[in-house]
């Protein structure tokens, strides 16, 4: 099995996983490591998939495709003001 040691850890960080892992009477080790592993075992959400939830919360853009035409630009040194 591999070892891992992080270092510059935040001490809030390791409050909530000394926390959590005193909850659910596990080691500091197997906390993380269940942590980790259920980190690692998520799948993002596409932009797509991400977007709609954003447009579902938020509600439509008030933005029309053409305001969106005027904020791309072909010349990516130019700054863009809103």
């Amino acid at each position: 099995m591999s070892a891992l040691t992080l270092k510059g850890v935040p001490e809030e960080v390791m409050d909530r996983i000394r926390a959590l892992a005193d909850t659910e009477r596990r080691s500091l080790n197997q906390q993380a490591i269940l942590l980790l592993e259920r980190a690692v075992a998520e799948q993002p959400d596409s932009f797509g998939t991400a977007y709609r939830r954003f447009r579902d919360w938020h509600g439509p853009s008030p933005l029309t495709e053409g305001d969106l035409n005027d904020l791309r630009s072909d010349d990516p040194g130019r700054e863009v003001r809103l």
